[in-house]
């Protein structure tokens, strides 16, 4: 979704003044229920979007996902890795990969089993095997074993030459034994040296190959060792041809984001510390970073999902960010979701996180996909227990994550609004807007020489756009102009005003 031509509003940097406008965040539309649950056997009760959405060319939308089967202190966290797909976006198959076997058959959804002969560890889950898939170093040399999986990324890179190397999984692996302290009853006679060596050794961000997304060479190599925790995801920065790796910070206190970037997945630039918890944030005693803030190219700039983590009162949600090239990663509307918990009753009560991917297209709609997570209770059992979690979709307008509102504040009643940009050169003959429908008034444009005075046949009596239409992308048009070609190559301002 990197487009130069393409100029949203929810930073003020190309902006020169407004008056009588306010800058609103828009509210995704979330489906009430889910598009994604566990219900499969080696599902358990968590269907978890520590993972990815991607949209093939074809239109094919495939999810690669997360499942837990157990979460108790003495048992063992160990997840499936699933994938499902659909047509619509909507509604989602779980075909039969054929790949993993689960209680003596393959007929289930799972793409990654982490035990060298196949099998899944799922079932094993209450006696954890000291064994896995072998773990590389950057040069080829094994390290050990890895046997769980976190932070999961499903990434097409049509870059690479080799066809086989087509899809990329990469993700923070583990040797589970690193957290035998919090699982003793299935460690119990792990030396301090074993613990130490899953640790500092094989303990990282792995990288894995596929010619389909579906079948691996299973020979996950480390691409840079975890630093301060088990997070990651990767995205594209298709502006400057390379990957961002979003994983945790160094911070003083709590969980904080930060970012890596490389052109080959070989060679990563050091984390640089993007968002860290601050004064106003009880330095993470009120809430934290998750470290997940998703950054994708949208438009002429850098959009994101900033994860919170709350430590007062309940809801996990996420800000919109921003950044220009060059510039600091900016909080759109601090304090204020973008994506937000669900009511009392909604799967989505506790906890909104996107999936490891920018969001996708489908007619004029965005589609974000997220992990929705309820109530610590709710739909828990004596086998289940935890947090039940499942894959929520969100939808808004095309490239409407924010704009300008006309203010109708007391003092202001009948007074237009008016919206300045700064100067910016002419390069294409047309040129539209989008705005929503409005129930009264009209939006003009004035195109303006640098000394302010507009070019004849672009004043705001000479414009003409239709502010009636819910559409995306609404033209511009002039009363004796065709269209803007005699301004292509001239540096103007473009004057917008809200009457009404």
């Amino acid at each position: 979704m990197n487009d130069p031509s393409l100029h949203l509003l929810v930073d003020d940097h190309e902006i020169q003044q407004y008056i009588n406008l306010e800058r609103v965040i828009s509210k995704p539309r979330k489906l009430a229920e889910p598009v994604i649950v566990a219900d499969r056997p080696w599902e358990g009760y968590r269907a978890q979007a520590w993972g990815s959405v991607i949209q093939e060319p074809d239109g094919l939308i495939r999810c690669w996902y997360f499942s837990i089967a157990t979460w108790e202190r003495e048992e063992v966290d160990q997840g499936g890795y699933c994938y499902a797909e659909s047509r619509d976006g909507i509604h989602f198959e779980k075909p039969s990969l054929g790949i993993a076997d689960f209680r003596g058959s393959r007929e289930n959804n799972l793409w990654y089993p982490m035990s060298p002969d196949g099998s899944n560890l799922i079932e094993k889950a209450l006696a954890r095997r000291r064994e896995g898939l072998t773990a590389y170093d950057e040069e080829g040399k094994a390290i050990g074993i890895v046997n769980n999986m976190d932070g999961l990324t499903v990434v097409r890179d049509d870059d690479d030459p080799d066809s086989q190397r087509r899809y990329k999984l990469i993700a923070n692996m583990q040797d589970h034994c690193m957290w035998a302290d919090a699982f003793r009853s299935s460690y119990p006679d792990i030396t301090d040296e074993q613990i130490a060596h899953a640790r500092d050794i094989v303990f990282g961000q792995y990288i894995d190959t596929s010619p389909d997304g579906i079948h691996w060479t299973r020979k996950p190599r480390r691409m840079v060792p975890a630093r301060y925790g088990d997070y990651m995801m990767v995205t594209r920065d298709e502006r400057n041809r390379r990957w961002w790796l979003n994983e945790r910070g160094r911070g003083l206190e709590g969980r904080t984001a930060a970012l890596r970037t490389s052109a080959d997945f070989v060679n990563w630039s050091p984390p640089e510390s993007i968002f860290v918890n601050t004064p106003d944030m009880g330095y993470g005693s009120l809430y934290q970073w998750h470290g997940g803030m998703t950054p994708f190219n949208y438009g002429n700039q850098n959009l994101g999902l900033l994860e919170k983590w709350s430590h007062a009162g309940f809801g996990d949600t996420c800000e919109l960010i921003c950044q220009r090239e060059g510039h600091r990663w900016e909080r759109v509307a601090p304090g204020k979701p973008f994506l937000d918990i669900g009511d009392e009753e909604a799967f989505d009560r506790f906890l909104i996180y996107p999936t490891h991917n920018a969001p996708i297209r489908v007619g004029d709609e965005l589609f974000i996909y997220y992990t929705g997570a309820g109530s610590m209770c709710k739909g828990s059992t004596p086998d289940q227990p935890g947090e039940p979690m499942a894959i929520g979709v969100a939808s808004i307008r095309l490239d409407r994550f924010a704009g300008l509102a006309h203010t109708h504040a007391p003092y202001n009643i009948g007074e237009p609004g008016q919206l300045l940009m700064r100067p910016m050169q002419v390069t294409q003959p047309h040129l539209e807007v989008n705005v929503m429908p409005m129930l009264r008034g009209e939006l003009q444009l004035s195109i303006q020489r640098i000394d302010g005075t507009p070019y004849d046949g672009f004043d705001f009596e000479d414009c003409q756009i239709d502010a009636y239409q819910n559409t995306t992308r609404n033209p511009v048009r002039w009363k004796d102009k065709i269209d803007m070609s005699e301004l292509i190559g001239q540096t103007v301002y473009l004057y917008f005003r809200v009457n009404g």
